[in-house]
């Protein structure tokens, strides 16, 4: 029998994101070859490892943050399979998450709640947030709709310092309420909240706050309890690893230079809970479509939970939300179906039951013409291990 493949895993554990790439990597092993791991536990930024430099190993898994940590990687001759989305390109192959998809699904997110001001809380140090900040505005130009970029705005303190939350609560008392922020992590959120408190301004119902990365533990500990796009790094770190797998094989000219990983979807807690549309019909109309929306209702039972002709809620739907209620019950619906197929290995027709779809055939049709793939393609692409 030959000996097992020696991988480093040089990836954060202080964080979920990095912590999920690393059970993703777990997830692979379970179902390929089990490897010898090597991996020191450590935070984001933390200089590469000593024992790196003399470690005899097959292929390393890295957060490539800098040209200094490229520089150290290629020196050590070994595949390597970049999982940061830090540098605009990278000279190994890379598995990143889909910037442009968490903006577009925080978009999404907060205009179905009928925010007419919407706003981008982002970092400038970072270029994955100015990649989600630019998707956001894009998206919402392209729409007719004006986005306020903190990042642009204001000029904040020492990262993380109370200067900056000041800076942030300056740029927040200036932009007109209600307005939802989408910040570009769950840190920036954080920071956000604070700057609300520091106003004495209302969460959400005057300022709604959206994060990414979905932390549990800092969502949970928020006040209040913090809105969150989940990615998928879980399965970032299974693909990570399937792909270093062909390259220590040899694998290297079938292999794609870049992989991005699109996020399961938006996990609502309190601070985003708000419908924020003038109209009391609209918003009633909202709520009760948010709540039983997988249950199977059709507009016909939202129009008994809020009476009125069907002709004038379909107008308010289109002039305040710029489409029809059949298709907001779509949208909750979809978002349900691609998170039970993302995260668990529950049969296609227990997906279309528990999503609000009559059956699987019912499901097919409506998610292939919404996403592109059919629910058994889009689970091969986001779920983290084999579909089911």
């Amino acid at each position: 029998m030959n000996p097992p493949k020696k991988v480093a895993l040089l990836i954060e554990t202080s964080n979920r994101y990095g912590r999920d790439l690393l059970y993703g990597v777990r997830d692979w092993m379970r179902e390929g070859e089990r490897w010898a791991i090597r991996f020191t536990e450590q935070g984001r930024g933390a200089p590469l490892p000593t024992w790196l430099k003399d470690w005899q190993g097959d292929g390393i898994i890295a957060r490539v943050d800098s040209p200094q940590i490229a520089a150290a990687l290629r020196r050590t001759r070994l595949p390597v399979v970049d999982v940061s989305a830090e540098r605009f390109s990278s000279e190994f192959s890379r598995v990143s998450i889909d910037n442009a998809a968490v903006a577009r699904l925080a978009a999404e997110h907060l205009e179905g709640k009928g925010f007419a001001e919407l706003a981008y809380c982002g970092d400038r140090r970072f270029l994955w947030s100015r990649q989600r900040g630019a998707e956001f505005k894009r998206g919402l130009a392209a729409k007719g709709r004006r986005c306020v970029d903190f990042v642009e705005q204001a000029a904040g303190g020492r990262p993380g310092s109370d200067a900056e939350i000041r800076a942030i609560a300056r740029w927040l008392k200036a932009l007109p309420k209600p307005v939802a922020v989408f910040a570009c992590y769950d840190g920036r959120a954080l920071q956000v909240l604070e700057a609300c408190q520091l106003l004495g301004l209302n969460v959400p119902e005057q300022v709604a706050v959206l994060g990414v990365d979905n932390d549990e533990l800092v969502c949970e500990l928020a006040n209040p309890p913090l809105s969150s796009v989940q990615p998928n790094a879980r399965r970032s770190g299974y693909e990570a690893a399937a792909l270093l797998e062909q390259l220590m094989r040899g694998e290297k000219k079938s292999v794609a230079p870049t992989h991005q990983v699109q996020p399961v979807r938006v996990v609502e807690r309190q601070s985003t809970d708000v419908v924020a549309v003038a109209d009391s019909k609209v918003a009633a109309a909202l709520k009760f479509i948010r709540q039983h929306a997988c249950a199977g209702v059709d507009v016909g039972d939202v129009l008994r939970a809020v009476p009125m002709s069907r002709t004038r809620l379909e107008e308010k739907f289109k002039a305040l939300l710029g489409h029809s209620p059949h298709r907001q019950i779509v949208q909750q619906r979809i978002a349900r179906a691609k998170h039970l197929l993302a995260e668990s290995k529950v049969a296609i027709s227990e997906v279309a039951e528990q999503s609000g779809f009559d059956n699987a055939s019912y499901l097919s049709v409506a998610f292939r013409r919404e996403t592109g793939l059919s629910p058994f393609a889009y689970r091969a692409k986001h779920g983290a291990g084999k579909s089911a």
